[in-house]
């Protein structure tokens, strides 16, 4: 996390000084590193909003505070921008007298937004972020200190263009909201430009194509929805419908519309469109710093409810495997018909089963024959174990991958979940371990064959279990269930491992820095301040 400096001598509410500015543009440009880095992916209260807020934070402090910081001078930035089909091309054509942006009926045809500067400002936005994804377009029609940008529609059908309009009405020192008598209530223009006027961006209206006859309503309408988002001061004009053409509009019908944006030119006025924008700008980023943090401790929350569920999906299946182990029930089934077979009259594990003594050693074709037989009966122990403890995977993971989905972390599961351990290699090590721990195996039995026959004892067959406690391993049978109860529960938990729930918060001290650093900006809000 990037330190924080201070951007204002305390006490100061002047305009800042040049160390100030320099300060301010360090932490504005660390507060875009944050929050471009911030993992918003959990679903939790308000995510939504907080995913938008951060997307238009970084586009408003990139694109719009950062450069005007950085230069006072360059002109200010004019968007045009609306519905699909609201004529926002052909308007642009016609206030300027020339062909600058393509315009159609077929829509929409603005998919590259169209930057227009007057040749004396061209090299002033070269390097500003959003000649980076306009078509710049140099034309003397576009008076010195203004910058027109015909924007992509705020409601295409595609999400690039959608993304890019709001992005660049984030870079706007004023908005000129283009809408007509059939789109004027459409919830998408009209939910940015509540936006806007939230933040106190300059915004002039323009209803465009309306017909004479529906005039008188349509405006009055609007004007009381802008009256209601406190826009009822904002700059209004009215352009009649010419019907279907082609080419630049009436002069008449444009000729408000283009004196208005004259009168904005000349680098004095368009400083001081600057420095209206500049005053609501800083009190809106304050508070949207303030609003993304608590979005941020929302994350934190998410991440905290959902390490607890991770874990409570281990109880049951962890609780069904002690007790599968503690009751033998791993034995049951196969591995037992396999011991009847092996121990009965005349089966080379039938001396094991009547408890007599193994009279012959291993090496002789008895017993060899009997240790191949517990080899036997510990591979099918082993494969009833694998078995269970395969089931107990499946149905912990399955159910991971379900929480983690809903709480929309599905990404990160690939990368935060293991994939699981090879449960046949973990139960065959166990196994193996249980025959290294033989020093002494009792007379007849090898070191291995001892350790298979501790292995169908600790798996639960009754018939390993009472000939093995008869030749002096019940010990070694303790030993080897909770050793196997200790490898099986730790597979389950190592599937969904401790903490990596919680690794999906964002840095704890984010939410911090950025409260501190909307402190950082309180003094810009002042009257009279200026950045």
């Amino acid at each position: 996390m990037a330190s924080i400096a201070s951007p204002l001598p305390a006490g100061e509410d002047v305009p800042v000084s040049a160390l100030s500015r320099a300060q301010l543009i360090d932490v504005l440009t660390d507060t875009v590193g944050d929050l471009e880095n911030l993992d918003l992916s959990l679903n939790a209260d308000g995510v939504e909003d907080a995913r938008r807020l951060r997307s238009g934070l970084v586009a408003q402090i990139r694109d719009h505070v950062l450069p005007r910081l950085a230069d006072a001078d360059i002109p200010a930035i004019v968007v045009v921008g609306g519905s699909t089909g609201a004529g926002k091309s052909t308007l642009v054509n016609s206030v300027l007298g020339q062909e600058v942006s393509d315009a159609g009926v077929l829509r929409p045809t603005t998919r590259t937004p169209v930057l227009v500067v007057n040749p004396e400002d061209r090299d002033a936005l070269d390097d500003h972020p959003i000649a980076s994804v306009c078509l710049t377009v140099a034309s003397a029609a576009v008076p010195a200190g203004l910058a027109l940008v015909d924007a992509s529609d705020l409601d295409s059908v595609q999400e690039s263009n959608r993304v890019l309009a709001s992005r660049l009405l984030e870079a706007a020192d004023l908005w000129l909201f283009i809408t007509t008598a059939a789109r004027y209530g459409d919830h998408t223009p009209w939910a940015s430009l509540e936006e806007a006027a939230g933040r106190e961006t300059p915004i002039g209206v323009v209803l465009n194509r309306v017909p004479a006859t529906v005039l008188p309503e349509v405006r009055r309408d609007l004007i009381g929805r802008l009256d209601a988002l406190g826009l009822a001061e904002s700059p209004f004009f009215v352009v009649p419908d010419a019907g279907p053409h082609e080419g630049l509009l009436p002069d008449a019908s444009v000729g408000e519309l283009r004196d208005w944006l004259r009168l904005l030119a000349g680098r004095h006025r368009a400083a001081g469109l600057v420095r209206r924008t500049g005053r609501g700008l800083w009190t809106g980023l304050r508070a949207d710093l303030i609003t993304l943090a608590d979005g941020v401790d929302a994350q934190d929350d998410a991440a905290t409810r959902l390490e607890a569920a991770s874990r409570r999906l281990l109880e049951a299946p962890s609780a069904d495997l002690r007790a599968d182990v503690a009751r033998g029930t791993c034995g049951q089934g196969a591995p037992t018909t396999r011991w009847v077979t092996l121990a009965s009259s005349g089966g080379p594990l039938a001396p094991l089963a009547q408890g007599g003594r193994l009279r012959s050693g291993w090496f002789g074709r008895t017993g060899k024959a009997r240790a191949a037989a517990l080899e036997t009966l510990a591979a099918d122990a082993r494969e009833s174990i694998v078995s269970r403890l395969e089931a107990a995977l499946v149905s912990v993971q399955d159910d991971a991958a379900r929480i983690w989905q809903a709480a929309g972390a599905a990404s990160r599961s690939r990368e935060l979940l293991p994939a699981g351990a090879d449960a046949a290699v973990v139960v065959d090590a166990w196994a193996a371990e249980q025959a290294a721990h033989v020093t002494a195996p009792p007379k007849g039995l090898t070191p291995q064959g001892t350790g298979d026959l501790v292995v169908s004892a600790a798996a639960g067959i009754e018939g390993s279990r009472a000939a093995a406690e008869r030749l002096g391993l019940g010990q070694a049978i303790i030993e080897a269930k909770d050793s196997l109860t200790e490898v099986l529960t730790g597979v389950l938990d190592a599937a969904v491992p401790v903490g990596a729930a919680r690794a999906l918060a964002p840095d704890p001290a984010l939410a911090a820095a950025l409260r501190l650093r909307a402190g950082e900006l309180a003094p810009f809000t002042r009257p009279g301040a200026s950045a």
